[in-house]
């Protein structure tokens, strides 16, 4: 169970990156290995120890100490048994066995059609020494095409207004008819 995925790792070998890829690049970067070294795969339960909730914190900038690697270990297990809800899809840095790349999507089941899926991408995130190589362009790339591959018929995802040129690229956009609404964090911790 050590090194199970969070999703089957067949799921990117599918993707034919030449033909499917959304975007350009300059270098040319390739699928699943951008650069000597580097891997792009699924989320593994021994990525904590890979240095996973380093990249998410600062990569991320969250100002916490996350989660201990039991709590890791708990909450990869019930994402995992919740079926293909959670396509976590990291870049691994094999030289050093460090996690300093990843993309969640996550996916809800809708009740209007049996077969509607709707997509999320979250925690977008490449470590800071990595920067700068395309890396997180890459990682939407591949995540926008899982989308596709297990049906999403609707993708959002919520973005600070500096990354919106970057996600416009892959065909998503503004909806000024939408608002985001978010309920205070001190309510829902008393």
């Amino acid at each position: 169970m050590e090194d199970d995925y969070i999703y089957p790792p067949e799921l990117l070998g599918s993707i034919d990156f030449e033909k499917e890829h959304l975007t350009t690049y300059d270098p040319q970067i390739s699928f699943p290995n951008p650069e000597p070294n580097l891997l792009v795969r699924p989320l593994r339960r021994s990525d904590y120890n890979r240095g996973y909730m380093d990249l998410l914190l600062s990569a991320l900038y969250i100002r916490d100490e996350g989660i201990s690697q039991e709590e890791f270990e708990e909450r990869f297990d019930k994402m995992k048994a919740s079926g293909s809800s959670y396509i976590i899809t990291v870049i691994e840095d094999t030289s050093t066995k460090k996690i300093i790349g990843n993309a969640v999507l996550h996916i809800e089941l809708k009740f209007l059609q049996p077969s509607i899926k709707r997509g999320r991408l979250e925690d977008i995130a490449v470590l800071e020494g990595y920067r700068g190589k395309q890396l997180g362009k890459l990682l939407m790339d591949v995540t926008t095409i899982l989308c596709k591959k297990v049906g999403c018929f609707r993708v959002s995802l919520h973005c600070k207004d500096k990354f919106v040129p970057l996600y416009k690229k892959f065909g998503f956009y503004i909806d000024e008819l939408e608002n985001i609404m978010w309920l205070q964090k001190n309510y829902l911790q008393s």
